[in-house]
């Protein structure tokens, strides 16, 4: 039998036989059928997905599967089409809440990288003129102010010396 399972020939059967629409038709009913319903749900009872995503951890190759997802130019398409899903907001919010999102800017804190950002930043043209307008709007208003006060103290001052000099108003 182990011959036989190893020959040229059986190897040629099962290949023109998996390329068959026979085959393709027995695939399409078991997709259609409750056989795949009855796998998922053995695939959680007995973890495989758990057990899995530990070996890739451990091996390696999910952080290589995840740099790979980045780099691709498909994930700004997927990014925008999983962005819309209700699920993606509750990823994001369990993301946010995890002590990964606090490891990432503890660590960007500590990068040069963050701090010669931003310094390019801050030396930006654009941002160089976004502060001169707010501080010369600022200067606008704390001169209106002094001006206002200024105005205010003439106003006793001169009401105090005409009540010393005992004056009428002009």
């Amino acid at each position: 039998m182990d011959a036989v399972g190893e020959s040229r020939l059986a190897r040629e059967a099962v290949d023109r036989l998996l390329a068959s629409a026979l085959v393709r038709h027995a695939a399409q009913q078991v997709l259609k059928g409750p056989l795949v319903d009855e796998v998922g749900d053995d695939l959680v009872e007995y973890a495989v997905v758990e057990r899995v995503a530990a070996r890739l951890t451990e091996s390696g190759a999910l952080e290589e599967l995840i740099a790979a997802a980045l780099a691709s130019p498909a994930t700004d398409q997927i990014a925008g089409r999983v962005l819309d899903d209700p699920s993606a907001d509750r990823l994001v919010a369990r993301i946010i809440d995890s002590r990964l999102l606090d490891q990432v800017i503890e660590r960007l804190l500590e990068s040069d990288d963050l701090w010669m950002l931003v310094d390019e930043i801050a030396r930006s043209p654009s941002v160089t003129e976004a502060i001169s307008h707010q501080s010369l709007g600022m200067a606008n208003q704390f001169a209106d102010v002094v001006r206002t006060r200024s105005g205010r103290a003439d106003d006793r001052l001169e009401r105090a010396a005409r009540r010393l000099l005992r004056k009428e108003p002009q």
